[in-house]
């Protein structure tokens, strides 16, 4: 395989997005000092209503700061478990502070990109804001693994555009077919790698069953599978 670089996504790839969503949670209503437990609710049921609202607040993100996607989410997980507070502003703004700064890792990232480091060029694409995506990174400590981070909203073009793809082949001066793209989204990754015919990687962690339609050049259930696949 003569692959110049090796583009990653970001969330769910390289750093664990649910891991820390759910630690901002947490954290937030604990800097507010909203006890769940007086409120007799699991963090288990809290956790599941906030992410579904979450998840679906996500996707007016073109509409919507950040902040204002956090309030709401955190205004209807309260208003479905009646749980009473003044506090909807502070914990959004407290989620963003500590969501930021969270860089919980997929296992072996460190390992992974120090070999690969060693023979290929690194960078990545991902969608959502840059005032996320990079601290992220640095609180992760991987950020100097990579010669180019393309953060859609930097662009205006999100995954799966092919503009985005094309802004980071450029910024690599690479043509694609030079490039191995990895990732764990078949929606955002794989449709938009296939639509500028870069090889693709499906990070398949959880050994989920694919459409008959897609067919990735490589699947890996972990990332330490990457270097088998360059051995």
């Amino acid at each position: 395989m003569l692959y110049e670089a090796i583009i990653f996504d970001l969330d769910n790839t390289l750093l664990n997005f649910e891991l820390c969503e759910r630690q901002a949670i947490l954290g937030a209503l604990e800097d507010c000092r909203i006890s769940l437990d007086l409120n007799g609710i699991s963090e288990k049921i809290f956790l599941q209503a906030f992410e579904t609202y979450n998840f679906q607040n996500w996707r007016q993100r073109e509409t919507f700061s950040p902040n204002e996607l956090i309030k709401m989410s955190y205004r209807s997980t309260l208003a479905q478990l009646d749980i009473q507070t003044d506090q909807i502003s502070n914990l959004s703004q407290s989620f963003w502070q500590i969501f930021n700064h969270l860089g919980v890792m997929e296992p072996d990232v460190n390992e992974v990109l120090t070999v690969l480091a060693g023979n290929y060029r690194l960078a990545v694409i991902t969608n959502e804001f840059v005032s996320a995506q990079l601290p992220r990174m640095q609180a992760a400590g991987i950020e100097h693994f990579f010669e180019a981070v393309v953060i859609s909203e930097a662009i205006g073009f999100a995954k799966p555009s092919p503009e985005i793809f094309h802004y980071a082949l450029s910024r690599l001066n690479l043509t694609s077919a030079k490039v191995l793209y990895v990732g764990d989204s078949l929606k955002h990754d794989y449709a938009g790698a296939t639509q500028v015919k870069m090889d693709f990687c499906y990070y398949n962690k959880k050994n989920q069953n694919l459409p008959q339609e897609a067919k990735p050049k490589f699947m890996i259930s972990e990332l330490l599978n990457l270097l088998e696949l360059f051995n």
